[in-house]
């Protein structure tokens, strides 16, 4: 899930002047019809697949989107999945845009190896680029005056073709205390969200509904009506939650979009920080590393994957990229194998 860095802003400003440059009056054609758009360049192609699992592994995916960028190929592609709504294809694309722009400009390149976390920093500007391309800052400011608030997001639905998750992200930068925006189904599983300051985001795909904010909303029967709660609590895999937050949340056209923030939420005339209720499971929550069989209590989640981390820096992105040695069958590091043998360097020495 995307969560703004420091220096986000300053890398969509160096994106949207390179697009400018490459591709002159573009981002306003963009914002209304970016299929048309990019297909009538020649240096990128645009390749739809049926579903997200559709999209090659080779990709540069950002886990926020159902697309990917493949750089390998002459020209240059940009996935889409069809299976997703009209308004979230074309946030897609413009994200899978960013990547490319990012890959084309030194600065910008540079711009990613400093960072601290240089994949999540990149998939965080390619989702403010394209919510910035989608949502103008003059459309914003007319819409979010105090503040963000369920409201806003559901004004800027209606005024534009950005998706709810282009939404999330706008009003994320807008925030003005540590806070989340968040994409809902209709049973409390986060789709998409986006958050500001120290508070991380609930992850794709989990279940929020213990949330007391989202579960006052699977309660209610009325569609139209926006639920308030000052105990919103953000569920994460570890078994622990956010402190409780200041929420927001509403039906908008399928799906719901909340917003919680830690303190000043713009909806409330007082509503101050209330830190330390925090909760967490009353039993320690345990897992087995598939990579080194070590048993471990859970004390963080990688990043990127979404899978608890075990205590020698072993997850699903270790998993991913580890190799099986075909003389002593354990699963080691890519450097512990010379080039592209099936012998690890320890058993060939």
């Amino acid at each position: 899930m995307p969560k703004l860095f420091e220096g986000t802003a300053r890398q969509v400003e160096g994106m949207l002047s390179v697009l400018e440059q490459r591709w002159p009056g573009a981002a306003a054609r963009l914002a209304q019809d970016p299929f048309s758009e990019i297909g009538s360049w020649k240096d990128l192609t645009i390749a739809p697949v049926p579903e997200e699992s559709n999209v090659p592994d080779g990709s540069k995916r950002g886990c926020s989107v159902a697309g990917g960028y493949l750089w390998q190929t002459e020209p240059p592609t940009l996935v889409v999945a069809e299976s997703l709504s009209a308004r979230r294809q074309r946030f897609t694309l413009l994200h899978e845009l960013g990547h490319h722009i990012q890959s084309i400009n030194l600065e910008l390149g540079d711009a990613l190896m400093q960072a601290e976390d240089s994949e999540e920093f990149e998939d965080a500007a390619c989702d403010a680029f394209a919510a910035d391309l989608l949502l103008p800052s003059t459309l914003v400011r007319q819409v979010v005056r105090a503040g963000p608030t369920v409201e806003s997001a559901l004004e800027l639905f209606r005024r534009s073709k950005a998706s709810r998750a282009a939404i999330c992200v706008r009003l994320a930068e807008e925030l003005r205390s540590p806070g989340t925006v968040a994409v809902l189904d209709s049973e409390g599983t986060v789709s998409f969200a986006a958050s500001r300051g120290r508070i991380f985001p609930p992850a794709r795909g989990s279940d929020q509904s213990a949330n007391p904010l989202v579960a006052a909303s699977l309660a209610e029967s009325r569609a139209d009506r926006v639920i308030q709660r000052d105990d919103s609590r953000i569920q994460y895999s570890t078994g622990h939650t956010s402190d409780r937050l200041y929420g927001q949340i509403a039906w908008c056209d399928g799906l719901y979009v909340a917003v919680m923030v830690e303190y000043g939420a713009a909806w409330k005339r007082f509503s101050p920080p209330q830190d330390g209720t925090a909760l967490s499971s009353s039993a320690s929550r345990w897992e087995d590393c598939e990579t080194c069989e070590t048993n471990f209590v859970v004390k963080s989640i990688c990043s990127r994957c979404r899978e608890p981390r075990c205590p020698r820096g072993h997850c699903g992105c270790t998993r991913a990229a580890e190799r099986q040695c075909q003389h002593c069958f354990y699963l080691k590091a890519p450097s512990q194998f010379k080039d592209a043998s099936k012998v690890c360097i320890e058993c060939s020495s």
